[in-house]
């Protein structure tokens, strides 16, 4: 009876949950809208389950309300959903909050965060998109510790990269690999076309690029297709406004007149007195005042970029097409721009379940009008007492337009117009072709073995083409008498061909991944210059005279071969080992092999059975890491210096029976050059604390580069020679910080930080101690024991005050000087200065560089900025410095206003007639030396995702809107335009302007 009543109430429990039973249906999409094919759906606790279609939607019967529905895609958060009274499920999948299984690109392979051994920073192509540059190395400025770039405001230009100091005087940028291609630059990629950047900032990382690696590698990898995700169309593109927010202020007419008078210099007040007699004047005060940047500086210059790109592809291929444009006007009111059309493709296909194969292509134009920078000095320079035009010029003195000149007023031909140097020298233009193909094949012969065999060729093709045209002109006494022409074409052609194979085995505990490769490649330049005189248009050198054609041509060749090794291993996750081994063979150089190993050691200390004390201090992970190598430069010159006879100049020719005799120069000095090295040491730490809210990583370097190339003074009057004679050494402290959380369910943040600091020394020069560089009369040093480029001059210690001060000292006395003259610090006390008495006086590498970020969001809106900045680095103001060698010279409004102008009016600044005193501006000193730290707003960015319910009703996948400002305002106290100097030398410096952007991406 009991067995028959038991049986009854289970057929009634399972009458009833049939009832209850029923279908649900939906549609899953990742975070950017996509559907997602494949992603699987299960009822908790259940073998019932199903997966989404191409489209991402889902049907699954014989659902009950109390069920729990498991949703996933691999690399993608799980989320998990009461059934409840819903029948239709809309779910967004986030991406995985764990950044330890993030894979990571490095050389001729790939890797999980977790499993590193070296310093890697990885950048999302989402990260380089935030900021509106043409180039992917800005924008990353103030991002990634160990890099530090010096942005140029001039149309198109890239900017300068240095990772983890100044180590060579042989050129300081990475390489660059774009999906396994060598490259000097990449400012001609497009940021949109990138999936991600990862910076091999240490040895150990850089080393499988043997030769090339010395100043640290960029790995680009470009946007691939997805499999089996139906055709996706994504428009990104914003239009924005630059504009020069921090100007540099000159003297207007007045505080020039009155400066020139105070000088006491009667040639200097003359033509103060000649610009008000030819223009007008009232009190002694000049009625024109020209402000030369006004009149050089636009108001707003456009900028802007679109990019439409098709992803998408079924069971057995993926593809990726896009189309993008950029376009930017210079902020000087000249002809200055630079537009670019980058057109990609890539399709990668399974041939079978063993074989893959794939291809690839980017192809860019890119036009430039160049400005003059030599228009940005002489706004600077030249006084503002005459006009931008001059009707009244006779048309010798202004043609073919009748622009103003100092010249009438008593000034040289060292001063011009500068709107019309810029307007003269407009017709600047270059353009540039490349394409850059790649192909590839991949075959896994064996299902029961992780072996990969894979070759891969990489091509560069690049055609440029220059001209630069100067009319026939008049500007006062500046003058081009004839038409002239200049034309450069150029070629270049490059290959890479990579054979590696790739094994990964495990057994127990223990994990292993090996990769061995081969690889040939050849770079090939060819250039044809040619110039001429009388043209009559500014197409065709033929139209010039026949007798000032002029022809020159060279180029160069060069072939390389390597081969490299890496062994990867771990057990248990816990103790990891990196061994990686590259030998390079070159063309450039007379001893034809390098080899370069490295080792990485890390320990995850957090995996420890006696590490579970850690959890009571919120560690939730914690690895230490050391690792070394050696990396190399061949980017030295192949053939510097060789024993010859040469033919000499006038200076070394003589006059026999009135014949004029070329003398000949003897060269006995032979340059044996091989490559740098630098031996790389680095010790750090990844740690996540708080429950993964909170990540620290941390690392102390020091690169020493050895055999560097300098160029030592010769003996007997022979031409210097390069040689592999120095030590430079960087070290110094990285740190990247960064707290990330929710708040509720909507609201979330983040906050990062990093740091690092720079200790720059030249260790030994192989018994020099020091080396000479800069010019003659504004020197700089590479000294042992001191930073590279140094400046080298005199220490101001004050400004003599009275006469009583100038009779008290013997030195004053002896040198004629006055109150409001310099004292200088008499270092070694003999009361005389002199050479002996010069010193360092700062360089331009920073002691640390700095970068902050911050981001918030709530539902759809987020608010992110970046703050960045350079502290101890130092400028030498070039543009005061002229004021010696050209005594007319206009006048920053700062300089003018700190004048000595009696005594205890200033410490610091010579009075106006100390200004024409070469004992205070005929050499390098302290006065002209500046403080190059700044802090910048670099980036602050709204953007709205629109909500998905809109989207579908358009039938748009996901829709963004953002408003953008870079660079919007930067605190400093040096005297330019910007703190971002090349060099640490301001003197046509063309000004960083800020930029502000509205845009938008949709996607289909």
């Amino acid at each position: 009876m009991i067995n028959r009543l038991l049986i009854f109430f289970l057929l009634v429990s399972n009458i009833a949950l049939a009832q209850d039973a029923k279908k649900v249906s939906g549609e899953i999409r990742d975070n950017l809208g996509y559907g997602l094919p494949g992603a699987t759906i299960l009822v908790k606790g259940t073998m019932n389950g199903t997966t989404s279609n191409m489209d991402g939607q889902f049907e699954l019967d014989n659902v009950q309300s109390t069920d729990v529905l498991v949703f996933s895609f691999i690399g993608l958060k799980t989320q998990e959903l009461v059934v409840g009274e819903k029948t239709s499920f809309a779910i967004t999948l986030e991406d995985e909050t764990s950044d330890l299984e993030e894979v990571v690109v490095i050389g001729y392979g790939t890797s999980k965060s977790k499993d590193l051994t070296s310093p890697i920073a990885s950048i999302s192509g989402d990260e380089l998109t935030s900021v509106a540059t043409s180039s992917p190395m800005g924008a990353i400025q103030g991002k990634v510790a160990g890099v530090t770039i010096v942005n140029s405001g001039a149309p198109g230009a890239g900017p300068s990269v240095t990772i983890r100091g100044v180590g060579t005087l042989q050129g300081t940028n990475p390489l660059y690999v774009v999906d396994g291609m060598f490259l000097d630059d990449i400012n001609f990629l497009s940021p949109n076309d990138i999936e991600s950047m990862s910076v091999l900032k240490d040895a150990s990382a850089a080393a499988i690029y043997g030769v090339r690696a010395a100043n640290g590698v960029v790995l680009i990898t470009t946007k691939s297709g997805v499999k089996n995700r139906k055709m996706n169309i994504t428009y990104d593109g914003y239009y924005g406004l630059q504009s020069v927010t921090q100007r540099l202020e000159m003297a207007n007419s007045s505080q020039y007149a009155d400066f020139m008078r105070a000088s006491g210099v009667q040639g200097y007040i003359n033509q103060v007195d000649a610009a008000i007699e030819r223009y007008g004047g009232e009190n002694g005060v000049p009625s024109v005042s020209t402000d030369w940047y006004d009149e050089l500086i636009r108001t707003t210059a456009p900028v802007h970029n679109h990019n439409v790109s098709l992803t998408g592809g079924n069971d057995k291929s993926a593809y990726a097409f896009s189309l993008g444009y950029y376009g930017q006007d210079g902020i000087m009111d000249s002809d200055g721009n630079y537009n670019r059309i980058n057109l990609r493709a890539k399709v990668d296909y399974d041939v079978s379940s063993s074989l893959k194969v794939g291809f690839g292509t980017l192809l860019t134009q890119e036009d430039r009008m160049i400005d003059t920078n030599q228009a940005w000095f002489q706004a600077y320079v030249s006084n503002p007492m005459f006009p931008v035009y001059d009707e009244s010029l006779p048309d010798d003195e202004g043609y073919p337009v009748k622009f103003g000149n100092p010249h009438n007023l008593g000034y040289s031909t060292y001063y011009n117009n500068p709107v019309a140097v810029a307007h003269y020298n407009r017709d600047n233009e270059s353009a540039i072709t490349r394409f850059l193909p790649n192909i590839y094949a991949e075959l896994r012969p064996w299902e029961t073995r992780d072996i990969a065999f894979r070759s891969a060729f990489n091509a560069d093709f690049s055609y440029g083409a220059a001209s630069h045209f100067i009319p026939e002109y008049a500007v006062g006494n500046n003058e081009q008498t004839i038409n002239a022409l200049s034309k450069t074409t150029n070629w270049n052609y490059d290959y890479i061909w990579d054979n590696t194979i790739t094994a990964k085995n495990n057994w127990g505990k223990h994990n292993l991944t090996s990769m061995v490769g081969f690889s040939v490649r050849e770079e090939n330049y060819r250039w044809m210059r040619g110039t001429a005189q009388g043209v009559m248009n500014d197409d065709y050198l033929d139209s010039g005279n026949e007798e000032t054609r002029r022809v020159y041509d060279g180029g160069s060749r060069f072939r390389g071969m390597s081969a490299f090794a890496r062994f990867s291993y771990d057990f248990n996750y816990r103790y990891l080992l990196s061994l990686t081994m590259r030998a390079d063979g070159s063309s450039k150089y007379q001893e034809k092999w390098g080899y370069f190993p490295s080792i990485g050691a890390g320990w995850v200390v957090s995996e420890e059975s006696f590490a579970s004390g850690l959890k009571n201090w919120k560690f939730d992970y914690l690895k230490v890491r050391a690792s070394w190598g050696i990396l190399g430069n061949d980017r030295v010159p192949s053939n510097d210096g060789f024993a010859s006879i040469a033919t000499g100049g006038l200076g070394d020719s003589g006059i026999f029976d009135s014949v004029l005799v070329p003398g000949m120069i003897n060269n006995s000095r032979f340059s044996y050059l091989k490559w740098e090295e630098v031996n790389e040491t680095n010790i750090g730490i990844d740690t996540k604390l708080f429950d993964s809210r909170l990540s620290v990583e941390a690392d102390y370097y020091r690169r020493d580069t050895k055999n560097a190339v300098v160029s030592p003074r010769a003996a007997f009057g022979n031409p210097s020679v390069l040689q592999n004679i120095g030590t430079i050494r960087n070290s110094g402290f990285e740190a990247m910080i960064n707290w990330s959380d929710n708040i509720g369910k909507d609201f979330r943040y983040s906050v990062g930080a990093n740091i690092t600091t720079i200790n720059n020394e030249v260790v030994d020069l192989n018994g020099n101690p020091y080396i000479e560089t800069g010019s003659a009369e504004f020197p700089q040093r590479h000294v042992v024991g001191h930073e590279v480029y140094s400046f080298y001059g005199w220490e101001v210690a004050g400004v003599y005050q009275n006469q009583a001060e100038i009779d008290a000292d013997p030195i004053a006395k002896a040198n004629g000087l006055t109150a409001g003259d310099f004292k200088y610090v008499d270092r070694n006390d003999d009361g005389v200065i002199d050479g002996n008495d010069r010193t360092l006086l700062g360089s331009p590498n920073p002691d640390f560089t700095y970068g902050i970020n911050i981001s918030a969001g709530y539902k759809g809106f987020n608010l992110s900025a970046t703050f960045q900045g350079v502290q101890g680095a130092t400028i030498f103001n070039r543009r005061r410095a002229d004021i010696n060698k050209h005594g007319s010279n206009n006048l920053d409004a700062n300089l003018v206003d700190a004048i000595w102008t009696g005594e205890g009016s200033t410490n610091n600044t010579p009075s106006a007639a100390g200004m024409f005193n070469p004992w205070n501006t005929g050499r390098l000193n302290s006065f002209f030396l500046e403080d190059g730290s700044y802090f910048r707003i670099q980036n602050v960015r709204l953007s709205y995702d629109l909500p998905k319910a809109w989207m579908e009703s358009a039938h748009i996948g996901a829709a963004q809107v953002f408003v953008n400002a870079d660079r919007p305002y930067t605190f400093f106290s040096s005297n330019g335009f910007t703190p971002e100097v090349p060099g640490g030398i301001d003197q046509q410096v063309y000004p960083i302007p800020s930029v502000f952007t509205v845009g938008a991406r949709v996607t289909f």
